[in-house]
């Protein structure tokens, strides 16, 4: 597989240990075609990294190296479109990702960094200009989308602000006087916001959905008593009028905009 593409926040040392020379190698040919498609690369009897020939063309398309214990994964590497480049590099804390950097246009230049907490996606960096730094920042709560910061006029600085409420855009705030702090802003009314957003994954599994929020149950009728003395009766007049509100029938839905 190629080089680290360029952007790349990783540790280097990590990838340089599945070098294969003067070490011990495994290799098996899964398709018997006599070419090895998965090489397991040992050190002192440990396993230092695999690799992996995807589509069966002679390239590694995925290497997974690993901790000490030699088979903690610590670090995988991807190539999605079999070009020789990498598309990702995942980061791995006991056995599970904690951030990724991918290239999403296939040029060899990270543009996309991700933050992990547990199995959910906690923040994000992006360079949607593909203009070698980051222009888009985006934080997250369990997973769904909380706040969203663009650089609009590339000066590194955010300009725009976009706060979301269960993955929904709520409001959108902006910098116009260029002295990094909003100072505009504009509210987003609840049927022009979008739909929910389903929590994201570090790992491609699937989460549950954003839950609804509950509507209020109305309030319970209010009665009213009046005790009316009469001249020597022993029955009471009694009015009741109970008057009941209707209840809120719940937010409408939010769906934000990125």
């Amino acid at each position: 597989m190629g080089d680290t593409p360029r952007g790349s926040r990783g540790d280097q040392a990590v990838r340089e240990q599945c070098n294969p020379q003067g070490r011990e190698v495994r290799a098996v040919d899964v398709d018997n075609d006599a070419n090895p498609d998965i090489r397991h690369v040992y050190e002192g009897g440990v396993e230092r990294c695999a690799q992996y020939d995807m589509n069966f063309d002679g390239m590694i398309d995925v290497t997974r190296f690993f901790a000490e214990d030699g088979s903690t994964p610590i670090r995988e590497e991807h190539d999605f479109d079999f070009d020789g480049r990498l598309d990702q590099i995942s980061y791995l804390e006991n056995g599970v990702v904690v951030r990724s950097e991918l290239d999403t246009n296939f040029d060899n230049v990270i543009d996309t960094w991700l933050w992990c907490e547990g199995n959910l996606l906690s923040r994000s960096e992006r360079d949607r200009r593909h203009g070698g730094r980051p222009d888009t920042w985006e934080e997250f709560e369990n997973g769904v989308l909380h706040e969203a910061r663009y650089d609009e006029n590339n000066d590194g600085q955010p300009d725009r602000w976009e706060v979301f409420e269960r993955g929904r855009l709520t409001q959108i705030r902006r910098d116009t006087d260029v002295d990094g702090q909003p100072d505009q802003t504009e509210d987003i009314p609840a049927d022009a916001a979008g739909q929910a957003e389903t929590p994201m994954t570090c790992d491609g599994s699937e989460a549950a959905a954003v839950d609804e929020p509950a509507a209020p149950p109305p309030p319970a009728p209010a009665t009213t008593t009046t005790d009316t003395a009469t001249s020597g009766g022993e029955t009471p007049a009694q009015e009741g009028t109970g008057t009941t509100q209707p209840g809120d029938a719940g937010a409408q839905p939010f769906g934000g905009t990125q």
